[in-house]
């Protein structure tokens, strides 16, 4: 503790302190790792000094926003972790539709706040999702192909770099900062603050979710539907397929039906509601008796919401992704197989659809993506359990890999481990233009704990 200042100390959680157990847990059961101490930040100079006390150790630092990263980059062995979990100050300005949150915030929380306009930013699907880890990495949701990723949204970051100094990124400040937070994964720094643009959204829209019995080759007839349905999508909706089994404490579902196979879709329509349940159609009314349905016109919050249940704290989770242009029909084969032979009934694949705004051009460093983002999710309950979960989800990916390019979303990374040609391939051309900034701003790889972009020599 002596070598943290006095007005930090009583911030600082170390490893005989009776907290330090809380303190050090994240999301993912599967992660478990000892920090040195976590510092609970709760301004940008208590996170100006734990960056500087980090670098005079040489200790590894690692940054947590919500603690949702499945891959646990928001925790560290015999490291420092910077907890930003008290920065959730909130400025709205509905007139100018811009929203600014502590990079502890949750988009739960921005989108209590935007919704009371009709407004939204671009976000993830799970509402205690932390604003900061999915905006770096890029940021998929429900409005994706209408507005783009989160990190499209992003206009201004207020950031302490690897020489504890606090900066802002915006068009105007530091203009090569700002692309570079736009998908870079958080490489460069610590944003303390992130400012976005609203779009217009809600309150009330249109939401496709619908599971559908896929015993007797009906997973692969679910498929070409949905192929079929995204090439002619228009850019309000945005969909997803998933396939998995029915969990045997599944509500919603009929009695008798744990174990069967489905194969859903989930969908929001940005725009009249009407005409959403029109356009989704063809996926609701795939089989004349779906096995649950909660389609219909709801609160946009609440379609944000719709999977918190799913994903509780402990939890065991593995999830990797691999991007596609296309589902001919020897990847539909793989993947209705893989969901059949799924370890876990709470495993799914996802299948996310972009298209829009979503895979046009953005000044950022994640500025394209392919068609389908093919994102097999081990979820799961027993340690025990975890050799056969992470073996499903590597040999699926194995499987996909020769139909991809190389990229991934890397916020769905495995436990950190994607190496550097997949960071390469995703970045493409931007890479060397990223690498530079990051010898800028944090040429001795201060910030490491990331699906990592080395500095340029």
């Amino acid at each position: 503790m002596a070598d943290f200042p006095r007005s930090l100390r009583d911030a600082v959680i170390t490893r005989d302190d009776p907290e330090y157990a809380r303190a050090r847990a994240v999301w993912n059961g599967v992660i478990d790792r000892y920090p040195l101490a976590v510092v609970r930040c709760r301004s940008v100079d208590d996170v100006r000094l734990a960056v500087e006390i980090a670098r005079r150790h040489l200790w590894p630092l690692a940054v947590r926003g919500g603690g949702h990263s499945v891959a646990g980059h928001g925790t560290v062995d015999d490291g420092l972790v910077l907890d930003l979990a008290r920065l959730t100050g909130l400025e709205f300005d509905p007139d100018r539709r811009l929203v600014t949150a502590g990079g502890g915030a949750t988009w739960g929380q921005v989108d209590a706040a935007t919704q009371a306009a009709g407004l939204a930013v671009p976000g993830g699907v799970f509402s205690r999702t932390g604003i900061a880890g999915l905006t770096l990495g890029g940021g998929y949701g429900w409005i994706r192909n209408r507005y783009g990723l989160s990190c499209a949204s992003l206009v201004r970051a207020e950031m302490v770099t690897a020489d504890s100094e606090a900066v802002t990124a915006s068009a105007t400040e530091n203009p090569e900062l700002l692309w570079a937070l736009r998908g870079s994964g958080g490489n460069v720094g610590v944003v303390t603050s992130f400012t976005y643009r609203a779009h217009p959204v809600g309150p009330r829209a249109y939401f496709l979710f619908v599971f559908h019995d896929a015993r007797a080759g009906r997973a692969r007839r679910g498929l070409r539907l949905f192929r079929d349905f995204c090439r002619a999508a228009p850019g309000e909706v945005s969909t997803l397929a998933f396939l998995g089994r029915v969990p045997d404490a599944g509500e919603g579902f009929a009695a008798g039906t744990a174990g069967w196979p489905f194969v859903g879709f989930a969908g929001l329509y940005v725009g009249d509601p009407g005409e959403g349940a029109s356009l989704l159609s063809p996926l609701r009314e795939f089989s004349r008796d779906p096995l649950a349905d909660a389609s219909g016109v709801t609160d946009y919050v609440d379609v944000q919401q719709v999977f918190d249940a799913d994903y509780p704290d402990g939890g065991r989770y593995y999830w990797k992704s691999v991007n596609l242009e296309t589902l001919d029909e020897e990847t539909i084969d793989l993947l209705a197989e893989a969901g059949r032979s799924a370890p876990s009934d709470l495993s799914t694949i996802d299948l996310w659809h972009n298209a829009g705004a979503a895979t046009g051009p953005v000044d950022g460093a994640l500025s394209s993506h392919a068609a389908f983002m093919i994102n097999p999710e081990a979820n799961w309950v027993t340690a025990a359990d975890d050799p056969a979960n992470i073996h499903w989800v590597r040999e699926l990916v194995a499987a996909l890999t020769p139909k991809s390019d190389g990229s991934r979303y890397l916020n769905f990374a495995g436990f950190q481990e994607e190496g550097e040609d997949a960071v390469r391939a995703t970045f493409r051309d931007d890479y060397v233009r990223l690498a530079r900034i990051k010898a800028r701003w944090d040429p001795e790889n201060c910030f490491r704990l990331n699906q990592n972009v080395h500095p340029a020599a």
